[in-house]
């Protein structure tokens, strides 16, 4: 005769997670150190990368890869992932001083604007901030060519009449 097995008590036994109830912010609770969602992504707090987290072995191997160890003894404890505000205009400030500087360079060298097309790829390259160049001429020339056009008569007015003040609305 067989006989019939009870079926286990649910206070011993724990609860699976049905596949409604797993998320990326249920796995980022779980390694609030290493992870965190955004987005219902799970991303990695030291490599700055999405993690598959759907299931439990991918993202055990993420902790464990070269690459996470490497980068998670290169972070500080302090670092934070949040960018200042003075960080953020300084970087504006740079890239706006970049693309003025180019367009001085080009109205100098009596290189057309639409010849930006071709050098873009170049500084993008090789260049820190050759990024921040817009990808047409129309932008440069609206928005930067009258601003280094002011300067340079700025400069001018300065050298030739003793500093005075050259006012872009009453253009003396």
């Amino acid at each position: 005769m067989s006989t019939r097995v009870a079926p286990p008590d649910k206070t011993t036994v724990a609860k699976k997670l049905r596949n409604s109830e797993l998320t990326a912010k249920y796995r980022a609770e779980q390694y609030p150190n290493d992870y965190y969602e955004s987005g219902q992504q799970l991303f990695c707090k030291f490599c700055q990368h999405t993690v598959d987290w759907t299931l439990k072995d991918t993202f055990n191997d993420h902790l464990k890869s070269k690459a996470h160890l490497k980068n998670k003894a290169k972070s500080t404890a302090g670092k934070s992932l949040q960018v200042t505000i003075e960080a953020t205009t300084k970087s504006i400030d740079a890239r706006r001083e970049f693309v003025e500087d180019f367009v001085a360079m080009c109205a100098e060298a009596d290189i057309p604007l639409e010849k930006m097309k071709r050098i873009r790829p170049f500084l993008v390259k090789h260049c820190k901030q050759g990024g921040a160049l817009p990808e047409n001429a129309s932008s440069l020339r609206q928005t930067h060519l009258p601003r280094v056009f002011d300067q340079h008569m700025q400069k001018v007015l300065c050298n030739s009449l003793k500093c005075v003040k050259y006012d872009v609305n009453n253009k003396q």
